[in-house]
């Protein structure tokens, strides 16, 4: 198998719009703005994350490089790395963040996927990585440990539940 991060740009064709219909709107506090939506808004919001990369998200306090994870050039998911590491990303939020396609989970991409975020969080300079997940979510638990994640701060409380802060040593 061939397995890709390609930065998400303008020129995305319709099969990573497919992509983005099979992942929920909203689970476990992740959202996607891209479900539902019309071609035309998907390419706007596609705009809107590319320029994130390198203006700061007021909301989140960061810039944030997103991803279009490809299997054999199949997109299967979408990864996100946060590139300015303030103390909220540092001491708490997850530096990284992933969706897989409903159609493709419990096959080990997500193992693979989180494994090539932690190769270019490398090439960006980071040493370490935060990862949060929650606590109900047994299928990205494993995906961190096997990618070497430690519990850093275990169950805390969110909006939506508990979850559990892991750090992941590159």
């Amino acid at each position: 198998m061939k397995y890709r991060l390609e930065l998400i740009n303008k020129n995305m064709g319709e099969d990573v719009y497919l992509m983005y219909q099979d992942i929920p709107s909203e689970e476990l506090g992740s959202t996607n703005k891209l479900k539902n939506c019309s071609l035309e808004q998907f390419y706007r919001i596609l705009e809107e994350f590319k320029k994130e990369e390198t203006i700061i998200n007021p909301t989140l306090n960061t810039t944030t490089n997103r991803y279009i994870f490809y299997v054999n050039n199949e997109p299967l998911g979408e990864l996100g790395i946060r590139t300015t590491l303030n103390e909220k990303w540092l001491n708490k939020g997850s530096q990284i963040f992933y969706k897989i396609r409903l159609s493709k989970r419990n096959q080990g991409y997500g193992t693979k996927m989180l494994e090539l975020a932690l190769e270019e969080c490398k090439k960006l300079g980071m040493k370490k990585v935060r990862i949060n997940c929650d606590d109900s979510n047994i299928a990205s638990k494993r995906i961190i440990e096997k990618n070497g994640g430690k519990i850093d701060i275990k169950s805390y409380k969110t909006l939506v539940g508990f979850s559990s802060s892991y750090i992941i040593n590159i």
